[in-house]
């Protein structure tokens, strides 16, 4: 019966850890910064996880390619 409180546990910190580490590495690994400003962007989502991570995604838009049909 004492298993039956880990089955619980497990994937809530399965999920935790994913939630916390997820936004992490995809600034480290992502294109749309680059050196200092990626340590930056890093440093914000360590502290202010989601909310940082939000903005990043905003802020970091790939640019469009402006084409003008005439």
């Amino acid at each position: 019966m004492a298993s039956d409180g880990m089955e619980i546990i497990i994937p809530i910190i399965i999920v935790t850890i994913f939630i916390i580490v997820f936004p992490l590495i995809h600034v480290l690994a992502s294109k749309r910064s680059h050196g200092g400003a990626k340590f930056g962007w890093f440093m914000a989502v360590f502290f202010f996880s989601w909310l940082a991570y939000i903005v990043f995604l905003i802020a970091t838009q790939p640019q469009k390619d402006a084409q003008f049909t005439s």
